[in-house]
């Protein structure tokens, strides 16, 4: 059954891609697991699994931790797609696998969807588990943060002792797991000392960096070859990465959460951010949730501070509802600059920056499937 899982899931690979539908990182793991639900117990990697959950960071930090053990030479297995609920991860697994069982890499780097850790530590042991910060988000799917974190003991209880497991120090909750968990629990802070040896800004990316450095150095690898490790790592899709276009550059900030949009505002209130062009990005998609609510919960002098002096443009499925949580924040906008049709906001920056020099910068602040949409519409295809 591995073999014919595994064959399923390449051929389905190379179908989605050649009929262009996807990237093809879901529906093999989906099909896989049905077939063969055991396809996780096959795979063994020499240098371990590393797992990295929690609900803002999960994509930084696993780049972090794939480009340090790439420094050192390995061959890394990893989800960089940010495919990352059970099926996902299995279509990483599978396609990274050799028929014969042997993957294509000496260790693996998951990052996991916050909600869906529980089920992928039980196939899935690591030999590091990096807990990041647990905040509201998609509150009609997940709840409240107690309930996941609940969910989360109950699978870090069942975990061999042999796990390393590596959290935030501020995150309250994760000071109860030496209560339950035997093995061995270390924690990072927000200590800025290498941010600046990075192209990351702000305290969250402090915090992924720390996580990623401390996690390396307890599987034994050195710390100053690690922090020289820093200097080339790039930012990861959608997080301050730029997507330049004949006559604009964008700069894209996920949005998806109020941890993430406080932080990405503290950002752009900076100096380290140019542009005079904002562009908030709110939809309602399925991996967002319909439950917008928590656009209220961001805090309303960063927004005014983050929108003083810039023209705001407003889009998305629920561009109306974005529109009226800056008003109430203190944000003027001009009614024409709120449209909910993307490509069409979009096309208006070309139009009416052609042919400046420097090449304008517009700031994006979309949640995620909106920032998916947005880099689909810019570059011709969503991530990969």
């Amino acid at each position: 059954m591995w073999l014919t899982s595994t064959l399923i899931a390449k051929t389905l690979n190379r179908i989605i891609k050649l009929l262009r539908k996807g990237s093809g990182n879901t529906l093999p793991g989906h099909v896989a697991l049905k077939i063969f639900p055991q396809v996780f117990s096959k795979v063994k990697y020499p240098g371990g699994i590393i797992l990295v959950s929690g609900t803002n960071g999960k994509t930084t930090t696993a780049k972090l931790l794939t480009h340090l053990l790439e420094y050192f030479g390995l061959d890394v297995v990893t989800n960089k797609s940010g495919a990352n609920l059970l099926n996902g991860i299995a279509s990483t697994v599978l396609l990274e696998t050799k028929l014969n069982g042997r993957p294509l890499g000496d260790v693996a780097v998951f990052e996991v969807d916050e909600f869906t850790l529980p089920l992928v530590l039980k196939r899935l042991p690591p030999s590091a588990l990096v807990l990041l910060n647990l905040s509201r988000d998609q509150l009609d799917r997940y709840g409240e943060t107690d309930i996941i974190f609940e969910r989360w003991k109950e699978a870090i209880t069942n975990l061999s002792t042999s796990t390393i497991i590596v959290c935030d120090m501020e995150q309250k909750e994760f000071h109860e797991l030496p209560d339950i968990f035997r093995g061995n629990i270390f924690y990072f802070d927000s200590d800025p000392s290498n941010l600046g040896k990075t192209k990351l800004q702000g305290s969250f990316n402090a915090k992924n960096i720390n996580a990623a450095i401390l996690a390396v150095n307890l599987l034994g690898y050195d710390t100053d070859t690690v922090e020289e490790g820093l200097g080339d790592f790039s930012v990861a899709y959608g997080r301050g990465e730029i997507i330049t276009t004949p006559s604009v550059d964008y700069q894209i900030f996920l949005a998806k959460n109020p941890a993430s949009f406080n932080h990405n505002l503290e950002i752009l209130s900076s100096d380290k951010v140019g542009g005079n062009v904002l562009l908030f990005v709110l939809n309602d998609n399925i991996p967002d949730g319909r439950d917008v609510s928590w656009i209220y919960d961001v805090d309303p002098d960063k927004i005014r501070t983050a929108c003083s002096g810039k023209a705001i443009f407003v889009s998305g499925t629920r561009a109306l509802d974005m529109a009226i949580r800056l008003k109430y924040a203190g944000v003027d906008i001009d009614a024409k600059n709120v449209v909910s049709d993307l490509k069409a906001v979009l096309s208006t920056f070309g139009s009416f920056t052609k042919g400046a020099s420097p090449a304008p910068i517009v700031t994006v602040l979309p949640n995620y499937s909106a920032m998916l949409e947005t880099r689909e519409i810019l570059i011709g295809r969503r991530i990969l």
